[in-house]
């Protein structure tokens, strides 16, 4: 199965920042594991790794800025 990777409870209109990216595709993750870092406004703040499983896409690279409710990636737990 495919986990959107998004903010948690993100304001559609909110632009965030990427950060940084602490996974390539194709990388094992353990659920909890900090993806990448991003920041908006209020806050900085680890985008969490929904579940254990393998890297799918990245739809987002570092110092880009995106809407706060973009889908940053998937993790793939098949």
């Amino acid at each position: 199965m495919r986990h959107e990777i998004k903010v948690a409870d993100a304001d559609p209109g909110e632009e965030v920042e990427v950060v940084q990216i602490n996974v390539e595709v194709g990388a094992a993750v353990k659920e909890g594991e900090a993806l990448m870092e991003i920041a908006s406004d209020k806050a900085n703040m680890d985008l969490l790794s929904p579940v254990d499983g393998v890297v799918a896409e990245l739809n987002v690279a570092e110092f880009e800025v995106v809407k706060a409710d973009h889908v940053f990636g998937v993790v793939s737990d098949d």
